[in-house]
């Protein structure tokens, strides 16, 4: 709610003959009105798109004087109407629906109302004469696997002589001898020139976890007679990419993504600002936010449209580490006023420039219309007031832009979307949020029987690091206190208690230690999120992707969505996902009146022994078998069962399932599934050993230990946590001598202590 106005005086020689001058600012955030020299130059009130500004006939020799007033848009729009347009009461506070900045600052459940305000990119004076390159844009790919690359090398480019200008443009793979040059001719104002070229037989570029990240540089360059006026440069990937929505044997449509035609389960969160303060985020920080990515086994990031276009840096470092993107467009949980024109050409403007800036990076999977607004038009009272206003602007404009400007990109129009006339959220069809969990629902187990197509956002909350959650509060450990509500998550604090504390373990976190409630309420958001991935991971690929809400946060809180917190911590559900993400692991359900295993197997064939059956809190396998398995490349298999009744017999609250998936007598997966509330089972109370040797920890206990903590700082790179130990099962981790010796913080079994401390 202030007006800023910053100032800077700058020198520049007298303009040459023929020379014109811009003045161009990255990003302005964001209604913005440039001084030159005491006259008004330009306006722009768009954080997503530059301002370019001709300052020509304004600019003189020696000392100039640029002035920019600019206000967070508040001010601007403060005429502006918010009625039915979906915002509810916050809707008269900001009218976030008509400004063009990340949508989550003016609030979401995870983050506060902090706008931010100011110029947020570099500001730059361009001198040209005759032509002047706006922007440069590569697409790169391969018609299917096996076929030659191809690379299409295009440039915008104002002629800014009278008439029309002969020149040459060259396109360029370094390192491969595939060149090819262009003749052009550029008249007066803007065109589009661009060059072909075909690489026979490139590398391709995979997704992690399915072969290597080859990058080619691709090189290109204007001249005009012998004089280089341009020269530019892009990495790009070549692979094929093919979004699978061809009718489902059983009911609906498939949703699996395809690259170099091998179907790929995608496993991630979803990406917000890693800041509330936009400038701050710098290459280090996106290479710890995709460095944890990589170590929690995922290979898809969701750039969720209530956040940011991210930066290069961002999308660079996903190209050459193999994480897939799913991009969408900055369009969140609201109604957008399209029926304004010179919004739509302001979101056309946005779109066009975000949609080339990208449209060279292999990791840039699909683009996306928008966040849950075709839900909205379907289940939030959109009846009412100005029904349907931005309709057009996600199956008109949007997809038309990306077709003229990309050309090789799957557009998506919302998520959730499904095609043809069912509901958006449908689970046979499209992609879907699976939100019937996780708000007032808490009761995690009925994950399980969710059969979605390609699920990409559903979610527990848990959390964060320990040391996180007291920097928020400033010395009082208080749950509860002042400092506490102001880090928490709104939807935690609404409802004041912790209830799935209550639900699930019979506990209170009043009077409960910070330490004691971020080992509890962390255990609890861990198992949520692996039923919610497991299950979908056993179904492969019925459902094609388990993608969970959310990934990191964009300020410190006591509680979040996320594995990864504003301080790049690892939260206590970090290594429960990590184990549910990993290519090769096991999975437990319950089909009708069996109990089923499943192997999971990302890789080639594997062979190996499972081992599984029912086991005794208190000690002992009164069910156990063992079968010599084989598991198929790329697939969930089932690879074992036995009745449901065996367990009934034997009782739910005493014992629970489990498997163990070996390869050359050595454990590679574990998993255990348990049926009723924790609070109602017959916990026993657990005593875990821990030895060191050679590099190695090995860990036991005689009765089930449950979830066995070894770290509530999330900093270090430990080779596990919160892990279960079956009974007098020996659990080997790699121990590097960097950790210290192995110690146990924690234990889950509600016997005795029920703090876990051991």
């Amino acid at each position: 709610e202030t007006i800023w106005l910053y100032r800077r005086t700058f020198r520049v020689p007298a303009l040459a003959a023929g020379e014109r001058a811009w003045l161009v600012f990255e990003r302005l955030d964001l209604a913005a009105t440039v001084f030159l020299n005491g006259r008004e130059a330009g306006r722009h009130a768009n954080a997503f798109h530059p301002l370019r500004i001709d300052v020509t006939r304004d600019l003189r020799e020696g000392d100039n004087t640029v002035v920019v007033e600019v206000e967070s848009g508040l001010f601007s729009v403060s005429e502006r109407p918010w009625q039915g347009y979906g915002n509810g009461e916050d809707g008269r506070l900001h009218k976030r629906h008509w400004l063009r900045k990340p949508q989550s600052s003016f609030s979401w459940d995870w983050s506060q109302r902090l706008i931010n305000v100011g110029i947020t990119g570099g500001v730059s004076l361009e001198i040209a004469r005759q032509v002047r390159v706006d922007t440069m844009v590569v697409v790169s790919g391969v018609s299917g696997a096996g076929r030659p690359g191809e690379v299409t090398g295009r440039m915008l480019v104002e002629g800014l002589a009278e008439g029309p200008v002969e020149g040459v443009m060259s396109l360029e793979v370094a390192g491969t001898g595939r060149r090819a040059e262009v003749p052009v001719t550029i008249a007066a104002g803007m065109n589009r020139i661009e060059g072909r070229l075909a690489l026979p037989d490139p590398e391709l570029w995979w997704p992690r976890g399915h072969g290597a990240q080859p990058l080619y540089t691709v090189q290109a360059a204007l001249r005009l007679g012998g004089t280089v006026v341009y020269e530019g440069e892009r990495r790009v990937g070549f692979r094929h990419v093919r979004l699978n929505q061809d009718p489902h044997p059983e009911d609906g449509t498939w949703f699996v993504v395809e690259v170099n035609g091998k179907p790929i389960f995608c496993k991630g969160a979803n990406l917000v600002p890693a800041d509330y303060v936009f400038a701050r985020l710098d290459r280090p920080r996106y290479a710890g936010l995709v460095d944890r990515a990589i170590e929690a086994n995922a290979n898809l990031l969701r750039v969720w449209g209530g956040g940011l276009y991210e930066s290069d840096a961002f999308y660079d470092l996903c190209d050459e580490r193999g994480i897939l993107v799913w991009q969408e467009f900055i369009f969140a949980c609201s109604k957008y006023p399209a029926t304004d024109e010179a919004f739509l050409a302001d979101v056309t403007r946005e779109a066009t420039h975000q949609v080339r800036r990208l449209a060279h990076h292999a990791s840039l999977l699909l683009w996306c219309g928008n966040n849950e607004l075709e839900w909205g038009c379907y289940s939030w009272g959109y009846e009412r007031g100005v029904s349907y206003p931005d309709y057009a602007i996600f199956h008109q404009v949007l997809p038309r832009v990306l077709k003229a400007e990309d050309g090789s990109r799957i557009y998506h129009p919302s998520s959730p979307y499904s095609p043809g006339h069912e509901h958006p959220n449908a689970d046979h069809t499209g992609d879907q949020h699976p939100w019937s969990v996780g708000f007032a629902n808490t009761d995690f187990r009925e994950y399980r029987r969710m059969s979605c197509r390609f699920p990409n956002e559903g979610g527990i909350m848990g959390p964060c690091a320990l040391p996180t959650v007291r920097a928020c509060l400033a010395g009082d450990e208080t749950i509860g206190s002042f400092a506490w509500d102001v880090h928490e998550n709104s939807i935690a604090f609404g409802c004041r208690t912790d209830r799935m504390l209550s639900q699930w373990l019979g506990l209170e976190a009043e009077g409960m230690g910070l330490a004691d409630w971020v080992y509890r309420a962390g255990l609890l958001q861990g198992l949520g999120l692996n039923e919610y991935i497991r299950n979908f991971r056993r179904r492969m690929f019925h459902s094609a992707s388990a993608i969970f809400w959310m990934y990191n946060d964009c300020w410190p809180m006591v509680r979040s969505w996320t594995i990864v917190d504003y301080y790049l911590r690892r939260t206590p559900a970090f290594h429960p996902v990590r184990r549910a993400f990993a290519p090769l692991t096991v999975a437990i359900a319950v089909e009708e009146d069996r109990v089923c295993v499943f192997g999971i197997n990302e890789g080639d064939n594997r062979h190996g022994t499972v081992r599984y059956g029912l086991f005794a809190l208190a000690g002992g396998f009164p069910r156990e078998y063992r079968e010599d398995v084989c598991l198929p490349a790329n697939a969930s298999t089932r690879i074992g069962a036995f009745p449901l009744a065996d367990w009934h017999a034997l009782g739910e609250a005493t014992h629970g399932a489990f498997a163990i998936l070996e390869q050359e007598g050595r454990e590679v997966a574990r998993e255990v599934f348990l049926l009723p509330f924790y609070k109602d089972m017959a916990w026993p109370r657990a005593t875990v050993s821990v030895e060191s040797r050679r590099g190695k920890a090995v860990f036991r206990c005689d009765t089930f230990a449950w979830r066995v903590c070894v770290d509530l700082d999330g900093e270090r790179a430990y080779p596990d946590n919160f892990f279960d130990l079956l009974p007098g099962v020996p659990y080997e981790l790699p121990w590097p001598g960097e950790l210290g010796p192995p110690r146990v913080l924690r234990v889950g079994n509600l016997a005795g202590d029920r703090s876990g401390h051991v």
